[in-house]
């Protein structure tokens, strides 16, 4: 097996590609579509939370307002909640629609517009627990470097946000708490930003390798190749039966008319090509069968049978034979010798010429 994988060194069809598409293998990246949703969850927050948060405080006293000035009954409980759902709720909403259009987008950018419905398919090899405990150590391995990675990566952002900020740290306990929350949130902010950045990256090497694993899965090999256009353009062997069952035919069909031809111009025993003329309804002569040596040979036999006469013309027998097909008209260059020939004819047979 490791020998015949090692022999995919082929880039993959289009059938190949084509097949896999409807098979729903598309490059699967996690990690950067994770690390995206992340970003754009942050810029969300960064942008609308002071809105959102002040949208909420208003609405929050609004409420307790109401609540203090007079008695409220359930009518106005129901319109106040329902304005306070409205005011904090619709935002987030509406960031949340936007996550998941982002996360929509980005896949079908990755996959090329691919959707599957074979994915949705259920899978009972799926239910497998053991094929699920063979893939367990390469999974984990592959997960573990990713978070030993990770977390020393962030270990560096985070030591170099405290040795940023050291001083601001110190003094933050003599600072009145509307100014710590600020500087602490810018903190946060910063970290979060230099976060969305490492993810980006790590998200965008996954991206690579899994493009490299998925194109490496679908190589073809030079058999896998051959195989598929012997499928495409059909088994050499049938195609030669058929092309034989097809000369067969139009051999039958062509020893058919040989009796109805006016005459059979031979080379003695290599070629025959037998011409048929009908003044009413032919606009020129026809050649109706010819044939080589055994084939030629044949000809003259039917044409013997049935009274056909044979016109020995070695140089006009070979030249109709390379120059014409069965079923089609003769060449105007071959006109005046046809025309002479069937002129011999109609006097042999005491018939009248054509005028």
């Amino acid at each position: 097996m490791a020998a015949q994988d090692g022999n995919k060194t082929e880039k993959p069809t289009p059938q190949r590609l084509k097949q896999a598409r409807e098979r729903g293998q598309f490059v699967s990246t996690r990690g950067l579509i994770g690390a995206l949703v992340f970003g754009t969850a942050l810029v969300l927050v960064s942008n609308k939370l002071p809105d959102w948060s002040s949208t909420l405080q208003r609405s929050a006293i609004t409420v307790f307002e109401a609540g203090i000035q007079h008695e409220l009954g359930e009518a106005d409980w129901i319109h106040l909640l329902r304005n306070l759902a409205v005011s904090t709720l619709v935002p987030v909403l509406m960031a949340g629609s936007m996550i998941m259009a982002l996360v929509l987008a980005v896949h079908l950018a990755i996959t090329g517009m691919g959707f599957s419905v074979a994915r949705l398919t259920p899978k009972f090899s799926n239910l497998n627990p053991m094929g699920k405990l063979s893939r367990l150590p390469a999974q984990n391995l592959k997960s573990v470097i990713e978070a030993i990675l990770l977390l020393a990566v962030m270990g560096i952002a985070i030591k170099s946000l405290f040795a940023q900020h050291a001083a601001a740290l110190i003094r933050l306990p003599f600072q009145p708490v509307p100014l710590a929350i600020t500087q602490v949130g810018g903190m946060i902010t910063g970290l979060l930003w230099k976060g969305a950045a490492i993810f980006i990256l790590f998200g965008a090497v996954d991206f690579l390798r899994e493009y490299q694993r998925h194109s490496a899965t679908l190589r073809m090999s030079k058999q896998e190749i051959k195989e598929e256009m012997k499928r495409n353009d059909g088994d050499p062997q049938i195609k030669a039966r058929i092309r034989r069952l097809r000369r067969d035919l139009l051999r039958r069909q062509m020893m058919r008319d040989v009796p109805k031809a006016n005459a059979v111009i031979v080379n003695p025993t290599h070629y025959a090509v037998a011409i048929r003329y009908e003044l009413d309804s032919m606009p020129c002569p026809v050649c109706v069968a010819k044939g080589k040596n055994w084939l030629a040979l044949r000809i003259r036999q039917i044409a013997v049978e049935n009274e056909v006469p044979i016109i020995e013309n070695p140089p006009l027998a070979r030249a109709l034979y390379g120059s014409i097909q069965v079923g089609n008209a003769i060449p105007p260059e071959f006109y005046k010798a046809i025309a002479e020939i069937l002129a011999y004819i109609y006097r042999v047979m005491g018939r009248k010429l054509p005028s």
